[in-house]
């Protein structure tokens, strides 16, 4: 079993490079799909690349960043590999906390083709403000933020299927002939929000995208200040936590998301067969 890696990057510089040393430790290969950075992101993985042939830059472009940048890696190489071979969707800013490729071996035995994460988020807290000033900007990111809360999971794993291609017309984590769910999930470390000048840029990036992230839309630019007393110290080593009550909280936000959507979709199709029969009247 060989495990890739599609990671897509647009000015990631001051975690990039931990992102993928740490991938490399479990990943066969990383396929790079730079998205036009400007902050020295592109440059130093082109040097990465040079020195180590396990990362493969796949395209360097300045088109307007879509979800299906990862369909289009997924699409130039799907046929150089096997069906017992896995895709791992790489963000530039995470960090498994475990290997992952033994879950996948027992996905595969089970005739699982999809395997989600639970992620981590580390947030930019009020105790990492109040010695901002004074802080060690040096010292890799890991190492700086340490409050965290596993509050969301997403498919990032998915089965390589030698004869198909994933429709670039649509967006999703996985392609849809990954459907068939390994339902245990290793934990990722999400460093989203790392320095308030970052935290500023990463915004105006995703609201001024037309066509993704649009569940950060309606936030608030000032909206990423997180108090510590509300979130968990991170010790290297340490088995991280994960509450009862985190864990019902997701799934309770899941629910009414489902339920939402449920009723949107009844509504719109009962528009829809409304209209009909006003045109047969």
């Amino acid at each position: 079993m060989k495990l890739n890696a599609i990671c897509i990057i647009k000015n990631e510089v001051d975690i990039i490079a931990d992102t993928l040393d740490y991938a490399l430790v479990f990943c066969d290969t990383i396929y790079i799909f730079d998205n036009a950075s400007t902050d020295g992101s592109w440059e130093l993985i082109c040097e990465k690349a040079a020195k180590d042939p396990r990362i493969i830059i796949a395209a360097h472009t300045d088109e307007v960043y879509r979800n299906q940048f990862r369909n289009r890696v997924y699409n130039m190489f799907n046929n150089t590999f096997s069906a017992s071979d896995w895709w791992y969707i790489l963000d530039a800013d995470e960090m498994l906390v475990e290997d992952p490729r033994p879950m996948l071996v027992k996905a595969m035995q089970r005739n699982k083709n999809q395997m989600r994460v639970w992620q981590a988020q580390f947030y930019f807290t009020d105790n990492d403000l109040a010695v901002y000033g004074d802080e060690d900007k040096s010292l890799p990111v890991p190492e700086r933020r340490r409050y965290y809360r596993i509050n969301w999971r997403e498919p990032r794993f998915f089965r390589n299927s030698p004869n198909q291609k994933w429709p670039e017309g649509i967006s999703g984590k996985v392609p849809p002939f990954c459907n068939n769910l390994y339902h245990p999930s290793p934990i990722c470390r999400h460093y989203a929000h790392r320095t308030p000048e970052q935290i500023k840029m990463r915004h105006q990036i995703r609201v001024n995208n037309p066509y993704s992230f649009l569940h950060v839309k309606n936030k608030s630019e000032n909206d990423w200040l997180k108090k510590a007393a509300n979130c968990f110290l991170y010790e290297e080593g340490q088995k991280m936590q994960f509450p009862l009550l985190d864990r019902f909280v997701f799934y309770a936000n899941q629910s009414k998301y489902w339920l939402t959507w449920r009723v949107k979709n009844l509504i719109s199709i009962k528009d829809m067969v409304m209209a009909k029969v006003f045109e047969t009247n």
